[in-house]
């Protein structure tokens, strides 16, 4: 399932089989975890962001006393890879494996996944739902489906040119934060992937979200799913109707008015982190 674990700083560096690179953060010696989170970042970005971004999440939760495992997806991060290319429904297999590492620890397991890695997260509910004790989805991506005519074009482009970026798929970069000190923190990043989505990443994404609305009938997973409603990147609708169609009786949709993609460094991230929080706190 691993292959090499090593320290870097505060954390270990591992990889998977597939060879894509995972971390992994642990709460104070002082004693064991209370559980697990496995964070998924979303496209261009990386797991070690959530130390500097995204309200320091993953030192909110170490200081709370759990375990975080986040990989990056191939292409991404410490991953090897053409950057930004990967395959999601590989990254789907990867986000399993990882899932079988982190339950050696016998603790509750719960996922956390935001934009591209909220779909990452629903694929690996869908894929095997059993040993999670809940899911955290923020601004995750449901694309819509495209009729069979369009499937067919876009496998044909997939295989000529896997690699070269959907057009007309840009984003003024305002739309992830209403927050000028993480923009300014995006254009200083060179590990930011600042490229659209290519082909072969649209293409699998559109397959893994077909799978996840076939499988919503049997989702009975606690979840917390946040979005904005000023979310150009990913629907805030099509969040809504995937907590509209899971089975499960535990379930939560907050939405943020004029929030943005990146919710938890937006202006309202501190009641973000809060709501978070406590409803990870209060499955484990």
């Amino acid at each position: 399932m691993s292959e090499t674990t090593t320290k870097h700083n505060d954390h270990e560096i591992i990889k998977l089989s597939s060879g894509t690179v995972a971390h992994i953060w642990h709460p104070p010696p002082q004693s064991p975890p209370r559980a697990v989170i496995i964070l998924q970042h979303g496209y261009a970005e990386y797991a070690e962001r959530y130390l500097t971004s995204h309200h320091n999440i993953i030192s909110h939760l170490t200081a709370a006393g759990y375990a975080v495992y986040a990989m990056d997806i191939w292409g991404h991060g410490r991953s090897p890879g053409t950057r930004g290319v990967a395959h999601i429904g590989k990254a789907v297999s990867d986000h399993l494996s990882l899932r079988k590492l982190a339950a050696s620890l016998a603790k509750p397991v719960i996922l956390l996944g935001h934009s591209l890695g909220g779909l990452i997260t629903a694929g690996s509910v869908t894929g095997n739902g059993a040993g999670i004790a809940g899911v955290v989805l923020t601004g995750p991506a449901f694309p819509l489906p495209i009729p069979w005519v369009g499937r067919v074009v876009v496998g044909a482009v997939v295989r000529a040119m896997p690699t070269v970026s959907v057009p007309g798929r840009s984003v003024p970069i305002e739309g992830l934060t209403r927050d000028m000190k993480e923009l300014e923190k995006y254009w200083a990043d060179p590990s930011f992937y600042k490229k659209g989505i290519c082909f072969l990443l649209a293409a699998t994404a559109l397959d893994v979200a077909e799978t996840v609305r076939a499988g919503l009938k049997d989702w009975s997973v606690p979840t917390l799913l946040l979005h904005g409603n000023a979310d150009k990147y990913c629907d805030w609708k099509e969040s809504e109707k995937f907590v509209e169609g899971i089975k499960s009786a535990d379930k939560e949709f907050g939405v943020y008015e004029d929030g943005r993609h990146e919710l938890l460094h937006d202006l309202e991230g501190d009641a973000v982190l809060k709501r978070i929080m406590e409803w990870i706190d209060g499955r484990v």
